[in-house]
């Protein structure tokens, strides 16, 4: 299965970006969704894996799995109001979630349907 990716966005700045990112792949993965960091092509000189901060691979598969998922973009953005999410399927389409519409019923209707179907 293809994976979902779950790209973040703040006006906080490169760091504050890299450790969100981290950090809620942590609470994601402890809410039973599994979240993977993406590798990225790592440049000459460089040590170590290289991965893009800022996003991150989804296995959504269940509808327990999109509650949780919204639950913890929720917290998340109750912390930081500049922070945005947009996740993108397999086959390109994508659905941005910010402060202002996490809230709604239509986005937890949105998504449910956004998650691919095996």
């Amino acid at each position: 299965m293809v994976a979902t990716i779950l790209s973040l966005t703040t006006a906080r700045g490169d760091a504050a970006l890299a450790q969100t990112t981290r950090d809620l792949q942590r609470d994601l993965t402890r809410s039973a969704v599994p979240a993977h960091a993406i590798e990225a092509p790592s440049r000459p000189g460089e040590k170590g894996d290289a991965f893009s901060f800022g996003q991150l691979a989804l296995d959504l598969v269940t509808s327990g799995a999109v509650t949780a998922l919204v639950e913890c973009l929720k917290a998340y953005l109750a912390r930081d109001r500049t922070l945005s999410f947009t996740l993108k399927r397999p086959d390109g389409t994508d659905l941005e979630v910010m402060s202002h519409n996490i809230d709604t019923s239509e986005l937890c209707a949105e998504l449910r349907a956004f998650v691919p179907k095996d």
